[in-house]
């Protein structure tokens, strides 16, 4: 009871805090919070996909590019509304992640690494090619917000993806706590020992991904019409590296994790920025020390020496090396 005590008030303090920034901060400081929580909401899906159901997705920024250019294109070329451009990118990157399902997810371990890799690749690659439409490498210009005929301003954009933030964490937490949670931790534990219990493990690996690709999704169409400009660079293969960073970083199987992992990694080029033409030097750096001294990551160290069952109760998050044995053995959480 002390536990749930301090956990609801440490979430109270927080909302109130996170609520309360704009009356503090400047445009710059909401902007870069803002992109946290973007990729917070991204890292999140990574989480419950790599993270809870023991996959393995190295092309997370594919669908992060779909979720931003199809709202885009609609809005700029069309002169389609934000509202309702925004849930057709989502519908189409979850399409797109249903085809692309059957086979990718009948690949395992390193073949299924490098073939959602090369899905990132491919899909940054086509979104580049096409310049009448996309603008290719010079990037295109998104139109602004207008709600009762009003332009909105950061104020608007800030508490919009933190609301989606917010349910994003709430969707999280609400899954792994239910059976299709159970189903996915037993999914990571041990497939073929899932299937012999009788769970679907097509059907939930599917569903996995299906969440993380319109978590991606949901994030690329926040992150663009807030931006208001989109180049394909934003969504190259190092997007989906330096995401698969933030959720090493917080921790894996983690609630909180994502965030915590997506603060520091944005935060990181702004206090490091002497050496921000070697950010992809330090991040491999980063990754490399992480999965040597922290396994569990940031919040999962600290989960994991806390003197209380839920610290110590059944939550196995050190990533170990492939040594070739089960479908995913190759990150074990």
């Amino acid at each position: 009871m002390r536990e749930n005590r301090a956990r609801n008030l440490a979430i109270l303090i927080a909302t109130i805090l996170v609520i309360a920034l704009p009356s503090v901060l400047g445009e710059f400081y909401l902007y870069v919070i803002r992109i946290i929580f973007i990729y917070a909401i991204l890292a999140i899906g990574m989480n419950i996909f790599m993270g809870y159901c023991g996959q393995i997705n190295l092309g997370v920024a594919g669908f992060f590019c779909i979720g931003a250019y199809i709202p885009a294109i609609l809005e700029a070329r069309l002169g389609w509304h934000y509202g309702v451009t925004f849930p057709i990118g989502v519908l189409v990157a979850l399409l797109v992640a249903w085809l692309v399902s059957w086979p990718l997810l009948r690949l395992r371990s390193h073949s299924m690494a490098i073939g959602t890799l090369a899905f990132g690749v491919a899909i940054y690659l086509l979104f580049e090619r096409f310049k009448d439409i996309t603008g290719g490498t010079d990037g295109m210009v998104v139109p602004h917000l207008v709600l009762f005929g009003r332009e909105m301003g950061y104020l608007f954009y800030y508490y919009f993806i933190l609301a989606f933030l917010v349910a994003a964490l709430v969707v999280e937490y609400r899954l792994v706590n239910s059976r299709i949670g159970r189903a996915f931790k037993a999914i990571r534990d041990d497939e073929d020992a899932a299937e012999a219990m009788g769970v679907d493990v097509e059907h939930y690996r599917r569903m996995g991904w299906l969440l993380n690709a319109g978590l991606a999704a949901v994030g690329g169409a926040l992150y663009e019409q807030q931006a208001g400009f989109i180049s394909p660079d934003t969504f190259s293969i190092a997007a989906s590296l330096q995401i698969l960073v933030m959720f090493c970083v917080g921790g894996p199987a983690t609630i909180l994790g994502p965030v915590i992992g997506s603060g520091i990694m944005v935060c990181l080029p702004y206090f490091l920025i002497a050496i921000q033409h070697y950010m992809y030097l330090v991040q491999g750096l980063i990754l490399f020390g992480i999965l040597r001294f922290l396994p569990s990551g940031i919040v999962g160290t600290i989960l994991d020496s806390w003197p209380s069952a839920y610290g110590r109760g059944g939550r196995r998050s050190s990533i170990v090396p492939f040594d070739g044995n089960g479908p995913g053995a190759a990150i074990r959480l």
